[in-house]
């Protein structure tokens, strides 16, 4: 693979903190090519970067053309000369990441955790952590200070931008007292439950009355509403996450420095369709709310050139009426495409003005790798107008 040109040369930032580039857009805009596309071309002009997707889709994987996981992996690109990595969380396994990450170096009390029956049933219903765990893995990342530049692909979705505050609410709910105090509550429903069984014990020995008969009444009650270890599952789920707590905390809220620090810009994507420029209006007022400004539009599938092969076969001799047609279909589609994107880049230039665009063009190609090539030459020029200004 190529990255076909490399691009002006960068020099390493000072600071250990990486620039980061949110990429944020509606679902089919091509904004997963689109990132894989922008770290290589800044792999490519000096910049060591890792692409990550928040999109429980995982299409990254497919877009770079090789295997990627939740761990940090090298992607071999013509070009990019080692500098190029990736990483893509996988949602069915997000509670396990999350855990082995706050319980690193804490193999007892991990191990302890993932035998709790209250962790092993939550770890079926925990898709909502996704986000979260990705963000944390990326922070765990650029703790190293071996990344320049961190490409986040988010979730093809309005609201998929809501997930650069879940770090911070989190870390400012957990930084306190609120895991110990859980923690706290559950030892002491715990002792209460096993004092409540001794006392009736005792009074059953005692010949029992009213008073043991209702206490009777009330754990049988109890047992069949929650379950009779619920208590003493709970009181363990809570003890095991106090002793994480200081590292996912710290993970946390370095996650939300990036998110919403000053060296992280946000990159807009749309294509030229009504349904991505009315995406791009609602993520722009959003990220406005959160004091944001996006660093750039980037609007894929914008120009179309005409394929040499159109003007041969209209003037080669004796080319059959049937491919004559499809020429002429393909190029009644070329001007539409090109008139549905100088529509929208307009709407986008009235309605946000002074926001950079960047306009890429159509890519006939049949593998996803060659596709993320040619974006890449297209995108090194603008890297300027993206990255963060610092």
């Amino acid at each position: 693979m190529s990255a076909r040109q490399e691009g002006p040369r960068r020099t390493r930032p000072e600071t250990t903190e990486p620039l980061v580039i949110v990429c944020a857009g509606g679902g089919g805009v091509g904004k997963t090519t689109t990132s894989a596309a922008l770290g290589v071309a800044l792999a490519a002009s000096g910049l060591s970067t890792l692409v990550v997707t928040i999109d429980p889709a995982r299409r990254l994987a497919s877009a770079m053309g090789v295997v990627i996981g939740d761990e940090v992996t090298p992607v071999a690109w013509e070009g990019t000369h080692g500098r190029l990595h990736a990483l893509m969380p996988d949602p069915r396994r997000s509670l396990r990441t999350f855990v082995d990450t706050i319980f690193e170096g804490e193999p007892e009390a991990k191990a302890h955790l993932l035998q709790n029956r209250m962790y092993i049933g939550l770890s079926d219903a925990a898709a909502g952590v996704h986000e979260l765990v990705a963000m944390t893995l990326v922070a765990n990342a650029a703790a190293g200070g071996q990344f320049d530049v961190v490409v986040i692909d988010t979730a093809p979705s309005r609201h998929a931008i809501d997930f650069v505050t879940y770090p911070q609410r989190l870390a400012a709910l957990l930084g306190g007292r609120t895991i110990a105090w859980l923690s706290g509550i559950a030892d002491r429903a715990q002792g209460q439950a096993q004092r409540n069984a001794q006392g009736s014990a005792q009074a059953r020995e005692r010949g029992g009355g009213m008073l043991a008969w209702g206490a009777g009444r009330v754990d049988a009650l109890l047992a069949r509403v929650t379950g009779p270890n619920l208590v003493g599952d709970a009181a363990s789920l809570f003890g095991d996450l106090a002793k994480g707590r200081g590292r996912f905390v710290a993970l946390a809220e370095h996650a939300a420095a990036l998110l919403l620090g000053d060296r992280t810009s946000y990159v807009l994507v749309a294509a030229p369709s009504a349904a991505a420029r009315d995406d791009v209006f609602y993520l722009h007022a959003r990220l406005s709310k959160l004091g944001r400004v996006p660093r750039a539009l980037v609007l894929n599938r914008a120009d179309v050139k005409v394929p040499s092969y159109a003007s041969t076969l209209r003037d080669a001799a004796g080319t059959p009426p049937s491919v004559l047609e499809t020429v002429e279909q393909l190029e009644l589609e070329r001007v539409a495409r090109s008139r549905a994107a100088d529509a929208v880049a307009a709407d986008c230039a009235r309605s946000l003005p002074g926001l950079p665009l960047v306009r890429l063009p159509f890519i006939e190609a049949i593998r996803p790798a060659d596709v993320v090539v040619s974006l890449a030459h297209e995108l090194g020029p603008h890297l300027g107008s993206l990255l963060p200004r610092t």
